[in-house]
């Protein structure tokens, strides 16, 4: 191979070495742009994962109120159904006590004492026939009942007094519970509907995150396959070099005078056999000695 062949081939090889180069380039560049999206994929997907944990921090701190507000109804519901038990108790005694009152209308302790005493005293006093000591008698036995009677009606009254205010009591705590049962049903309320659209945002973070994890896997896939044809590009280079370093070791080397002299001595003999007419320099070389010795320039032999 002419020395202007070897120049034009390895000048082609380095202009395709150069090409491949640029392309490595390109391709390291479009690699550290898939990398700073990967990086962001991952910082992004950071942020979702810790928003996915406050998510469901919230959905726990959520549901232990609603657990607690939730046992704090059933007890007030208890409690109610406990005060509407004893307040309807409360009612049937006073209308025992109102029935008791209604038959002791009228009955006076002080006017019956007087009564009884003055008896007594005419008992003691008086010398009466024994049919009027006998009704005496029997007319401070009824005193002494009515007696009876009215201070059991006077203990009723006080009785009721205290129950009553007992009753006003429990009616009023009846209505304080009625309106914390309806205050904690509304927060009940409201609780579950906090919870329900954090669920929803849960839901759509996790979606959000396997989004990005599918974005990721493709960018690590895109790397994975610039890596690979970076080190094709490079093996490519590789195979280059090689072929420059051969054709600088197996390209020909200038051929010498005497195998110059030689080739075209056995080439004369070939048309010398064959009968074909041989020029001057082809007699010269198949008879003669050397050029030098006829005095001639090597140099007319190249």
């Amino acid at each position: 191979m002419s020395n202007s062949a070897t120049n034009s081939a390895e000048e082609a090889i380095y202009k395709k070495i150069a090409e491949i180069k640029d392309e490595i380039s390109k391709l390291k560049q479009e690699k550290t742009q898939a990398l700073e999206d990967l990086n962001k994929l991952k910082q992004k997907k950071l942020e979702k994962i810790e928003k996915l944990k406050g998510i469901r921090s919230q959905i726990d701190t959520v549901r232990n109120e609603f657990s607690l507000r939730l046992e704090e109804l059933k007890k007030l519901k208890d409690r109610k159904q406990q005060l509407l038990q004893e307040i309807q108790g409360m009612r049937k005694q006073f209308d025992e006590i109102k029935a008791i009152l209604q038959k002791t209308q009228g009955l006076d302790i002080d006017a019956i004492e007087r009564r009884i005493q003055s008896l007594e005293w005419r008992l003691q006093t008086s010398s009466l026939p024994l049919d009027e000591e006998k009704r005496i008698v029997q007319k401070i036995a009824e005193l002494e009942k009515k007696l009876g009677e009215a201070r059991k009606m006077l203990e009723i009254k006080e009785k009721g007094t205290v129950e009553r205010a007992e009753y006003l009591a429990k009616r009023i705590e009846l209505s304080t519970i009625r309106q914390q049962i309806a205050g904690i049903v509304t927060e009940l309320s409201q609780k579950r509907n906090i919870l329900n659209s954090l669920k929803e945002d849960r839901e759509k973070t996790k979606k959000e995150i396997d989004e990005i994890n599918k974005q990721i896997e493709e960018i690590r896939n895109k790397i994975g396959n610039i890596n690979n044809q970076i080190k094709e590009k490079n093996n490519e280079i590789e195979n280059y070099i090689k072929q420059l370093k051969g054709e600088k070791v197996e390209a020909p080397s200038r051929p010498t005078r005497e195998e110059i002299i030689e080739k075209k001595k056995k080439i004369a003999e070939e048309k010398l056999k064959s009968g074909q007419r041989l020029t001057f320099e082809e007699l010269l070389i198949l008879y003669g000695e050397n050029d030098k010795e006829d005095g001639k320039d090597s140099d007319n032999i190249y």
